[in-house]
């Protein structure tokens, strides 16, 4: 038994020397990686260097808001050229203003001018329409860069002390409505043509051909039953199955019965058609036989064609003889009697005369071929087809046709008021010329009296005021 008993305390004696042992270890463990870290943040913060401070104050961090510049007086001014010397004194002046008047009174009478039957008529209404759209746009360009040359508009320092050049400036504002009334009043008299006879008192027969002027005729009468359609097209197509043609002009196969069981339909809009014609006879008198669908060759023996209805698609697209970009659908609307008892010839049905329109140019040859081609199908003679001894009219309804008077006074209203823009926009421009010619005077007056009380008091003269 005792000896069990030592054993026993042996073993407990080590194992408590061998726990703490493990617990010096431990220790030392805790120790050293206490130390570790602490030598870790040391280096951290010895490795830290400082700021380097410049010797000189460190500038602003957030910049000023006020606008940098250069003081005037270190700024030397570019010297200007002598043209520009010459421009910016009196005569450039005048010159300036001189350039300014004729160049509008050119615009005025440019705008005027360039829609009336004559220009059309002599092929220069388009290039006189491009010239005035050059000058407008040199009016409103080029001579105010030039006015700025010559110290009429306002200088670049925004100081003017010669504050009468506003009366110029204001002449551009004037210059507008005067533009615009010229165009509308005056422009739109001529553009509408002039009047060939009186009301009624003329006949077709005596008409001018193609001269642009409208007329109120006390005979003449459309066979709208006989409308012929023709359509241009892109490129030459075979068509008329009877008689094939290569052309560019084909029949529209227009419907002119439309009465129950007429058996017709519409035709088929032919691929790229550019324009579209319709074409009606127009007979001297009133026939019965002239109001059917099918004419005779007897009945157009003892009733005479003098001339044919011309209406034509209006669109922008066919102005610049590019396919047409919309449907094309134009009508014949003839009036007669349109000063006196206006009835329009689609919706009366009777014995009708006294045709109201506009002389117009003859159409495309070729459109006349197409047509005299269509007519002799239907069996009309070569002596009724068309040629350059009919007349070809334009018989839209036209207001002003039937009431000139009226529009006479309203154009002579606009150009009344645009006459009175225009007076304006001269006296503004010219006045401030003659204003300026005054001060000018005064100033080298002023100058050249400076200059001799200089030199008399250099030679010690008295100077006497």
């Amino acid at each position: 038994m005792p000896v069990l008993a030592l054993q026993a305390g042996d073993e407990s004696s080590e194992d408590e020397d061998e726990e703490a042992r493990l617990q010096k270890e431990r220790q030392q463990k805790q120790d050293a990686y206490r130390q570790k870290t602490i030598d870790m943040e040391l280096a951290k913060l010895t490795g830290i260097k400082g700021v380097p401070v410049p010797n000189r104050p460190a500038p602003p961090q957030s910049p000023g808001r006020t606008k940098k510049a250069i003081p005037n007086d270190f700024l030397v001014a570019k010297p200007r050229s002598a043209l520009e010397r010459t421009l910016n004194s009196t005569l450039g002046r005048a010159l300036t203003i001189f350039v300014t008047v004729v160049n509008f009174i050119v615009l005025l009478w440019m705008t005027t001018i360039w829609n009336s039957p004559q220009m059309w008529l002599s092929g220069q209404a388009l290039p006189v329409a491009t010239l005035t759209f050059l000058v407008g746009t040199h009016f409103y360009t080029a001579v105010p860069v030039l006015a700025g040359y010559s110290g009429l508009m306002v200088p670049e320092t925004g100081v003017d002390w010669k504050i009468y050049f506003v009366l110029y400036r204001m002449c551009y504002f004037t210059s507008v409505p005067s533009v615009v009334l010229m165009y509308f009043g005056p422009g739109e008299r001529l553009a509408f043509g002039e009047s060939e006879g009186g009301l009624e008192d003329i006949s077709l027969t005596e008409l001018t051909l193609g001269s642009y002027k409208y007329f109120r005729a006390f005979d003449g009468f459309v066979a709208l039953n006989l409308t012929k359609g023709i359509t241009e097209t892109l490129e030459k197509t075979v068509h008329n199955r009877n008689v094939p043609r290569l052309s560019r002009y084909r029949d529209a196969e227009i419907v002119n019965n439309r009465e129950p069981f007429s058996n017709e339909e519409e035709p088929t809009v032919p691929p790229g058609f550019m324009e579209t014609y319709r074409i009606a006879p127009v007979f001297l008198q009133w026939a019965p036989c002239t109001t059917r669908y099918r004419i005779s060759a007897g009945c157009l023996n003892q009733n005479q064609v003098v001339g044919w209805a011309v209406a034509t698609s209006r669109a922008l697209c066919t102005n610049l003889r590019m396919v047409s970009c919309r449907v094309q659908n134009p009508l014949l609307e003839p009036v007669y009697r349109c000063s006196t008892n206006a009835t329009k010839g689609r919706e009366f049905k009777g014995t009708i005369n006294g045709l109201c329109g506009r002389s117009i140019p003859a159409p495309n040859p070729q459109v006349i071929d197409e047509l005299s081609a269509l007519l002799l199908l239907d069996g009309w003679p070569e002596s009724r087809l068309p040629n350059a001894s009919h007349g070809w009219y334009d018989v839209w309804p036209e207001p002003c046709v039937s009431n000139a008077e009226a529009c006479n006074q309203h154009w002579s209203l606009l150009e009344s008021l645009g006459l009175a823009f225009s007076c304006a926009t001269v006296t503004l421009a010219v006045l401030p010329l003659l204003i300026d010619c005054s001060t000018d005077s005064r100033i080298r007056g002023a100058m050249a009296f400076q200059e001799e009380c200089k030199t008399r008091s250099k030679k010690g003269a008295t100077i006497m005021f």
